[in-house]
């Protein structure tokens, strides 16, 4: 024991280590959630996420429509947070490009999985599009660890956007800030 330390009374020693104790307590539980605006170029989109995202973009084929496609993602509280971008530039694309996006988010489980869709979930300033909606899916890792997915996709004009949450399982305190967060500009 360091030799401070043991000068001190056993109620004062009691007392420091409770102290101590205490504050590794607040930092242990210390938010792991950073939360930032990220503003999507092209698509005047600016997201909440809950960590600083990173940016790829590749090209990609969309119901039959070549696109490059942009996502910025992060990881945090066992989660990864997307948001994705594309503009398919010509406005009959842009229905079939967004039931494309859902089916893949859904084939990405490996198993037939029934979505469930989140009602009345509209962005404001998003292009009505029948194709666009929030749906919640649940499904198992191939190690059969739980496997959540809520996603989001809509467009504005001829971009579309898919927001996406992935994780262990589903958490209303996440997601939701992530989702609310979406904001075209005016």
């Amino acid at each position: 024991m360091h030799a401070a330390f043991t000068t001190f009374s056993p109620a004062r020693r009691w007392a420091t280590l409770a102290a101590l104790a205490g504050v590794a307590l607040v930092l242990g539980c210390a938010p792991a959630l950073d939360w930032r605006e990220a503003r999507i170029d092209g698509a005047g989109l600016a997201a909440m996420f809950p960590c600083r995202p990173v940016a790829q973009s590749r090209q990609i084929d969309l119901a039959g429509v070549a696109v490059t496609m942009t996502m910025h993602a992060c990881e945090a509280a066992d989660g990864t947070f997307a948001v994705s971008v594309a503009d398919v530039k010509d406005p009959a694309a842009v229905g079939p490009v967004l039931s494309a996006l859902k089916q893949a988010s859904l084939a990405k489980l490996g198993r037939p999985v029934e979505p469930v869709a989140v009602a009345d979930w509209r962005l404001a300033g998003a292009t009505p599009q029948p194709a666009a909606g929030r749906w919640r899916l649940s499904s198992q890792r191939p190690d059969g660890a739980p496997l959540s997915v809520d996603t989001a996709v809509f467009a504005r004009g001829t971009w579309v956007v898919q927001a996406t949450v992935i994780g262990r399982q589903p958490d209303p305190k996440v997601n939701s800030p992530f989702f609310e967060g979406l904001q075209f500009a005016p």
